[in-house]
């Protein structure tokens, strides 16, 4: 997807077991907005800017093995990346993880993209208006190592299928 290649590019982790991906900025240019991207594991513990669990600060990870390793402030005309990720699987807590979207500062906000992803699928949401508060995205559920997902805002596409055909069939077919 186009949010994984640019957390890839970015230098952001994509490998990992959960993926909360967040992009803004990508139409004109003009949102130089700071949006945040966060979540709540079944412990209470928050990964998001203003908290420990950061590549850029001290590279430390929640008690789940989470961390913000992508955190921008200012796109200053660019596309602007955020990403949370989680290691490994064992280190997941049964329960639920919330994952949602903070506005931090509004400079012309228009709206985000965000992608989830885990077990090799990934499901994708818009929302097309400024940003004002808190945007609930998606809830990831995790029960003895199986995951289920609510969405908090409507999906707009899964990698499941993609026009009519399986993601595997559409990479080889683009």
């Amino acid at each position: 997807s186009r949010i994984k290649e640019a957390v890839k590019t970015a230098g952001g982790n994509i490998d990992g077991v959960l993926r909360f991906s967040l992009i803004w900025n990508y139409g004109n240019g003009t949102d130089s907005s700071d949006l945040d991207a966060w979540c709540r594991q079944p412990d209470g513990q928050n990964i998001g800017y203003s908290t420990g669990y950061r590549k850029d600060r001290g590279n430390s990870f929640s008690s789940c093995k989470g961390q913000l390793d992508l955190d921008n402030t200012n796109p200053s005309g660019k596309l602007a990346i955020e990403n949370v990720y989680f290691t490994e699987l064992k280190y997941l807590k049964n329960g639920t993880y919330a994952f949602w979207v903070n506005q931090f500062s509004a400079r012309n906000s228009q709206g985000f993209k965000a992608e989830i992803e885990f077990n090799g699928e990934s499901y994708s949401y818009e929302y097309s208006k400024p940003v004002s508060g808190n945007i609930r995205v998606a809830n990831v559920i995790v029960s003895n190592g199986e995951f289920t997902i609510e969405h908090l805002l409507p999906e707009t596409k899964t990698s499941k299928e993609i026009y009519g055909l399986t993601t595997e069939q559409f990479h080889k077919v683009n």
